[in-house]
C-alpha cells in the first residue's frame, strides 16, 4: 500500500518508534525548537503538504509559524489537556482552526487519523420510497413523496418487524460510515432498528446483529471498518399503538471525531431531526466573511469549496441534505436560529461585524442568501438565478412548468404541512414577511438572473421592485434562457459580482 498520508509530530519522543504506524502513513518527527530540522525534512523528502500535524505542548506551535503553507486548516491537532497562555500561540492556533483532541491514547489516535484523513468525501440517502412495509401490518400506510412514509395503527405488544429498507448499505473495508435517520413518532408506541451485518459476497449469512434503540438514535450511528467490505441490512421493529413517520436514512463516510464530511465540518440538528451542514474556512482572516449556500444537491457534502477558496477571504459553506436535494434551508425556529447563530459565531470568531459580511448562493442557494440576509443586513448579497416564491414554484409545477422541479411539492408539504393554494400563498409570504422587515440601505445586491426564468418568473422583478425603494445598491445581469440553462455564464457573472464587491468594498483586487 502506498503511503498516502504525511504525518508530522512535534515532541520529545518519537511516536513512530513507540507505536504501530499504519501502512498508509509516512511518519515524520522532530524535536521542539528545531525548525531548521523541519525545513531539512521538507526539502529532503520533497513534501508539499502534511495531512496532519500533532503537537504535544502548546509552545511547540511556534516551530510551525513559517510553515503554514504545508498544512490546511483543521489538520493541526494539539493536546486538549494543555493550557496555552501565550497569546501569539493562541492566535496562531485560532487562525489555523487547530483542533484540541485527546492525546491520552496515542495508538488509538494514530489509528483514527489513518482512517479519517482520506481525500474527498461521500454521502447519500435511502429515500422513503425504498422502505418496504411488512405485509402483515394491518394499519394505515401513507407515502408523502420524498419526505416520509407514515405508518399508523397497532404494532403489537412485543417488538415485531414493521418495515425494512429494500436496499442494503455498503461499508467499505477502510471507510467507516455514519447513519442518521429522519423520523417522527406520535402516540403510545416504541420502535427500534435492527441492523444485521453481512460480509460482501454472502447472500443472507450475517455475522453480527445490533439492536438500536431510540436513545441510541439521538447520535449518529457509527459503523466501523472491518477486515473486509460488508453490507448493512436494516429493518424497523415497533410495538404499541400510534404513528411512526420514517424519512430519509442518511449515510456518510465518517471522519470520526475530526469532522463531518470534511475535517472541521459540522451538522446542525433540530428536535425534529432536520439537518443543515456547514463548514468554516478561515482564509486569510481578513474581511469579509463570505457565506455560500449550496444549490439543489442530491449528493451529500459541500459544494463550492475551491470556488470560494480562490477569493482568499474567510468563508462558510452551507448545504441542505433534506428531501431529494434540499429544502431551501427553511425549517423550525430552532433550526433557522442555529443557522443564524453559526454565522454570528464566526463573525465574532473573526472579530468582524455585519458590514464585513456577504451572503451568496446559486439557484436553491439564493433563497437562504436573501432570507437570512434580511436578518443580518450585510454588506452584500450576491445570487445567481434568484428564487423567492417557493409556493409559486410548487403552483407552477402543476400545469405551467410540470416536471421542471417536482421536489417543490415535497418542499411545500415539508414546510407548511399541506399542498393547497393557501399553503402555497403561506410559503410565499414566509419569505416576504422577513425580507421586507430588513433595512438594506447599506447593502449591495448582485443579481444574475435568467430572462426566461420558468421556476419563479417574478422573483427578479419582485426583488428589484421592492429594493428600488430601500436605498440598496443593485447590480444585475440577465442571461437568455430558462432556470436550468446556461449555468456557466451565470456562474461567471456570479463570480464577477463577487470580485467587484471584494475590490470596491474591501480593497481586494483580483490577483
Amino acid at each position: 500500500m502506498s503511503k498516502e498520508l504525511n504525518i508530522l509530530q512535534i515532541g520529545l519522543t518519537n511516536w513512530g518508534n513507540q507505536y504501530d504506524i499504519p501502512e498508509n502513513m509516512s511518519w515524520y518527527h522532530f524535536y521542539p525548537n528545531s525548525s531548521v530540522a523541519l525545513r531539512e525534512i521538507i526539502e529532503k523528502e520533497d513534501i508539499s503538504r502534511f495531512h496532519a500535524v500533532l503537537i504535544e505542548e502548546g509552545q511547540y506551535a511556534k516551530d510551525l509559524f513559517s510553515f503554514v503553507k504545508y498544512f490546511e486548516p483543521y489538520t493541526l491537532f494539539y493536546n486538549q489537556n494543555i493550557q496555552i497562555n501565550d497569546r501569539e500561540v493562541v492566535d496562531f492556533l485560532k487562525k489555523r482552526c487547530a483542533q484540541a483532541i485527546d492525546f491520552s491514547s496515542p495508538q488509538q489516535l494514530i489509528n483514527d487519523l489513518s482512517k479519517s484523513l482520506f481525500g474527498g468525501g461521500y454521502g447519500d440517502k435511502l429515500f422513503p420510497s425504498t422502505i418496504q412495509v411488512n405485509p402483515n401490518f394491518t394499519g394505515a400506510i401513507f407515502y408523502q413523496g420524498l419526505d416520509y412514509v407514515g405508518l399508523e395503527g397497532g404494532f403489537g405488544q412485543d417488538f415485531t418487524q414493521l418495515a425494512y429498507w429494500a436496499y442494503n448499505i455498503v461499508v467499505q473495508k477502510t471507510l467507516p460510515i455514519e447513519l442518521w435517520l429522519e423520523y417522527e413518532k406520535q402516540g403510545n408506541c416504541d420502535f427500534r432498528l435492527v441492523i444485521r451485518k453481512i460480509w460482501s459476497g454472502s447472500v443472507d449469512d450475517f455475522f453480527e446483529e445490533t439492536i438500536v434503540s431510540e436513545k441510541d438514535l439521538e447520535q449518529a450511528l457509527f459503523m466501523d471498518s472491518r477486515d473486509g467490505d460488508y453490507f448493512l441490512s436494516i429493518s424497523v421493529e415497533a410495538r404499541g399503538h400510534g404513528t411512526i413517520k420514517l424519512g430519509n436514512l442518511h449515510q456518510r463516510w465518517s471522519r470520526k471525531q475530526f469532522g463531518k464530511f470534511v475535517l472541521g465540518g459540522n451538522i446542525l440538528h433540530d428536535s425534529k431531526r432536520d439537518e443543515i451542514n456547514y463548514f468554516f474556512h478561515p482564509g486569510d482572516f481578513r474581511p469579509p466573511l463570505a457565506i455560500y449556500f449550496a444549490g439543489y444537491r442530491p449528493a451529500e457534502g459541500f459544494e463550492g469549496y475551491f470556488m470560494m477558496k480562490t477569493l482568499g477571504c474567510p468563508f462558510i459553506l452551507f448545504s441542505d441534505p433534506r428531501l431529494e436535494g434540499g429544502a431551501f434551508y427553511l425549517g423550525t425556529d430552532e433550526l433557522e436560529g442555529k443557522v443564524k447563530e453559526t454565522i454570528a459565531h464566526y463573525l465574532d470568531y473573526l472579530g468582524f461585524d455585519r458590514k464585513d459580511l456577504i451572503l451568496s448562493g446559486l439557484s436553491m442557494g439564493t433563497f437562504p442568501a436573501l432570507y437570512y440576509g434580511a436578518s443580518f443586513e450585510p454588506h452584500a448579497i450576491i445570487v445567481g438565478k434568484p428564487l423567492a416564491n417557493l409556493g409559486t414554484i410548487a403552483s407552477r409545477g402543476r400545469l405551467a412548468s410540470p416536471r421542471v422541479f417536482p421536489t417543490s411539492f415535497d418542499v411545500l408539504k415539508h414546510q407548511t404541512g399541506g399542498v393547497s393554494l393557501n399553503h402555497m400563498l403561506e410559503l410565499d409570504q414566509r419569505f416576504w414577511k422577513v425580507f421586507k422587515q430588513a433595512n438594506f440601505s447599506k447593502t449591495t445586491f448582485g443579481l444574475s438572473y435568467m430572462k426566461d426564468e420558468d421556476m419563479d418568473p417574478q422573483a427578479y422583478e419582485n426583488l428589484v421592485t421592492y429594493l428600488c425603494n430601500t436605498g440598496a445598491k443593485i447590480l444585475s445581469k440577465g442571461t437568455a434562457g430558462r432556470h436550468n440553462d446556461d449555468t456557466d455564464t451565470n456562474i461567471a457573472w456570479f463570480l464577477h459580482f463577487y470580485r467587484m464587491v471584494l475590490a470596491s468594498g474591501f480593497g481586494r483586487e483580483k490577483e
